[in-house]
């Protein structure tokens, strides 16, 4: 694996690390408890993430850089910075329709072990993914965000990274509301 893109991947695998431990150690009734009317779970957070993942990765696996072969630049650099920095805060943002319109044809498992067994596959199929990733294309476009638009390959990883990072904030909230089973 590119060394670049082997130190994104690490911290991409850190940042989930968190998650493998809420599903290892919070019960269904604690994974699928819904603090209010209308909110996720965790186990929605987490399956939220994981569409987000394979949308993504899909995206990447099919991207023909014969038909757009473009490097990313400073604007680019810039974007993602700012996305990072949004994803840092507190704040709450309205997820993308692409993932609520696509996350029931991706056969998510509302069974958590399953569900970590699924994650565990769609990780296994991005590190092949990213092993094999062409060291030339690196700085190239192959993924866009539907905030900030194009994104090479770190850049989607670093998004990735914040956004697991985002989303233990509201699992935290989750985990602390006063009628959170025991």
């Amino acid at each position: 694996m590119n060394p670049e893109i082997q130190k994104h991947w690490t911290r991409l695998e850190e940042a989930k690390a968190y998650y493998d431990a809420l599903l290892q150690v919070f019960s269904d009734e604690q994974l699928n408890f819904h603090p209010e009317e209308g909110s996720w779970s965790m186990l929605d957070v987490m399956q939220h993430l994981y569409t987000s993942e394979n949308i993504s990765l899909q995206f990447m696996q099919n991207f023909d850089f014969n038909r757009k072969n473009e490097k990313v630049g400073l604007k680019s650099k810039i974007k993602t910075i700012l996305l990072v920095n949004r994803l840092n805060s507190k704040k709450k943002y309205k997820a993308p329709k692409v993932l609520s319109e696509k996350k029931d044809s991706l056969g998510i498992s509302r069974d958590a072990h399953e569900f970590t067994h699924q994650w565990e596959n769609l990780r296994n199929d991005m590190f092949s993914f990213l092993n094999e990733f062409p060291k030339e294309k690196v700085n190239h476009f192959i993924f866009v965000h539907p905030a900030v638009g194009k994104l090479n390959v770190l850049q989607t990883l670093q998004f990735f990274v914040a956004h697991l990072k985002h989303h233990q904030y509201q699992i935290e909230s989750i985990n602390h509301h006063k009628d959170f089973p025991k």
